[in-house]
């Protein structure tokens, strides 16, 4: 296909990751002549780093806030639909495995997946156009679609799948927030601005000598909690639970953590006056956490000198305040590293979205659209971490390519 060529297609995906690739295999097994354009030179770029190259593909447990009680989520990620994905996957070359509850494919490879799905895109008749951006979209008034792109190309199509993705990691391909909301106005969908989400909060408070250290804990902003393993870096808070709570905090707002979540501030007070009294409490306290936190509270507490004195130099009182400032450690979030955050909240409004075929069912504010669809990270929907994003963008593509 030449500079300046006009092609016609019965349809066209837009993005090649996971859920661009599934939905193009499924269009061309239906023997819908398919384009798949992609602005990177391969497929499956963010693909390839999911889950640090092991590839969380999927998460056993469904549950209300696995998607942050978005009900349109739940409609898609359906016990019926994460079957059928499994099936799929096994059919394409990917048997999963489990490690409760997270779903890995069985060769632990990320590159394996893309693979797969590639071929399986390919092995459907579907035509690639790698290294090819998408600048701007118009709707034909009888019907169909024109992708203009930025090499001179005009493709025209019946059908048409946005699967782009979100802004999130850039480093590995993911199309800029501005060029996404282009096309989204060229289309008239009306969408929320993307945040960062999944990610790793800064903090105002300076936690540069706690870097490194990694330890059970539980995060709270108002009502809402989380509980896992937690990353302490020269800039805040990472980790899984971090990431987790940064979809439901914003600057500003202050991060409770509790850094012995698995026990009450009455335990810890009689574990500390049953342990030897001539012990340092540095000591005793690194029974419990580590060495950096317990210098760290001691420090922030008392002072220096904390370090070397003994249990029996603290009184009840005093205990019972290093036991508060453990349990109840307060920071105040600065910022958000959405450089390095799995996903983002924003894209098109869910309630626009058909969940059975992903097609545009409109609303009030714009008319509906039965050859156009949007799946993946371009909707409105976040999972938490451990496969939930990937599990919903394979199963929103998939419908989309089998139904639309």
């Amino acid at each position: 296909m030449s500079s300046n060529q006009s092609s016609c297609y019965d349809a066209v995906v837009i993005g090649a990751g996971a859920s661009g690739l599934v939905c193009a295999a499924e269009l061309g097994k239906r023997g819908l002549h398919t384009l798949l354009v992609e602005q990177n030179k391969k497929s499956g770029r963010k693909l390839y780093a999911t889950g640090n190259g092991r590839c969380n593909i999927a998460n056993a447990v469904l549950s209300d806030s696995a998607y942050y009680q978005n009900g349109f989520a739940a409609s898609v990620v359906t016990e019926e639909s994460v079957s059928e994905l499994k099936d799929y996957l096994k059919e394409i070359g990917i048997p999963l495995t489990s490690r409760e509850p997270y779903l890995y494919p069985v060769s632990q490879q990320a590159s394996a997946v893309v693979w797969a799905l590639t071929d399986a895109a390919r092995l459907s008749g579907v035509v690639f156009l790698y290294d090819t951006r998408v600048e701007r979209i118009r709707r034909e008034k009888r019907g169909g679609y024109v992708l203009y792109t930025g090499d001179g190309k005009e493709i025209r199509t019946g059908r048409l799948v946005l699967s782009m993705g979100s802004p999130a990691a850039p480093k590995l391909g993911a199309a800029g927030a501005a060029s996404l909301y282009g096309l989204l106005y060229d289309l008239g969908l009306p969408y929320r601005e993307f945040q960062a989400a999944l990610c790793p909060l800064e903090t105002e408070e300076d936690l540069s000598e706690l870097a490194g250290v990694r330890v059970a804990a539980r995060l709270t902003v108002g009502d809402e909690s989380e509980e896992g393993e937690l990353q302490l870096t020269d800039y805040g808070l990472s980790g899984i639970v971090t990431f987790n709570l940064s979809t439901l905090t914003g600057v500003g707002d202050t991060v409770t953590v509790d850094l012995l979540p698995d026990h009450d501030e009455a335990g810890l007070m009689d574990h500390f006056l049953h342990q030897n009294k001539e012990r340092r409490l540095f000591a005793v306290l690194n029974g419990l956490l580590p060495e950096k936190l317990c210098g760290y509270f001691l420090r922030r507490v008392w002072d220096e000198g904390a370090l070397k004195m003994p249990l029996s130099a603290f009184s009840g009182e005093e205990l019972k305040k290093l036991i508060r400032a453990v349990k109840h450690f307060q920071l105040k979030i600065s910022g958000k590293r959405g450089d390095m955050g799995q996903a983002c909240q924003g894209g098109v409004r869910p309630d626009i979205i058909s969940p059975s075929d992903l097609s545009v069912i409109g609303s009030k504010e714009i008319p509906a659209q039965p050859g156009l669809a949007v799946t993946g990270e371009l909707l409105d929907v976040v999972g938490r971490c451990g496969g939930y994003n990937l599990m919903f963008a394979l199963i929103s593509g998939r419908k989309a390519g089998r139904l639309l």
